[in-house]
């Protein structure tokens, strides 16, 4: 079952979907929108490098992401907990850089120092399907 829980939210997302991202700022939670991109099984989002979510990443990389799916009243949610790594690997970068185009509207080439490329590694999700309260849990 737990397969098939993860084949089902991961397969929601497209290559670029809006969630929710939340980091720790000292004892904080900041929550903001960004930008979750999926290319190849692998998530990924990118931001500045002097944003104050970058900072507070390299202090502490648990992370939790949440991307709404469905509309209105039958909406649902998919809640995931991991880790952030950052990316220096030139060509993972340009390879990302290459395939979504917003990145190319902040930073004109994958080795602009500004770029920083985070990859999401996922822990545990909980699915919510659109038009229910049932909360759906897997261990990834």
């Amino acid at each position: 079952m737990s397969d098939e829980i993860v084949d089902e939210a991961f397969g929601s997302l497209g290559q670029e979907t809006v969630s929710y991202v939340a980091t720790c700022d000292g004892g904080q939670p900041r929550v903001r929108p960004m930008m979750l991109i999926y290319v190849d099984g692998v998530f990924y989002y990118a931001t500045g490098t002097s944003d104050a979510k970058a900072a507070q990443l390299m202090r502490n990389p648990k992370t939790e992401v949440c991307v709404l799916l469905g509309e209105g009243d039958d909406g649902g949610s998919l809640r995931v907990t991991g880790e952030m790594g950052f990316v220096y690997n030139e060509d993972v970068r340009a390879k990302i850089h290459g395939c979504v185009g917003f990145i190319q509207g902040f930073w004109e080439e994958p080795q602009d120092p500004g770029f920083t490329l985070l990859e999401f590694n996922p822990r545990t999700l909980q699915l919510m399907r659109p038009g229910t309260i049932e909360i759906l849990r897997a261990d990834l």
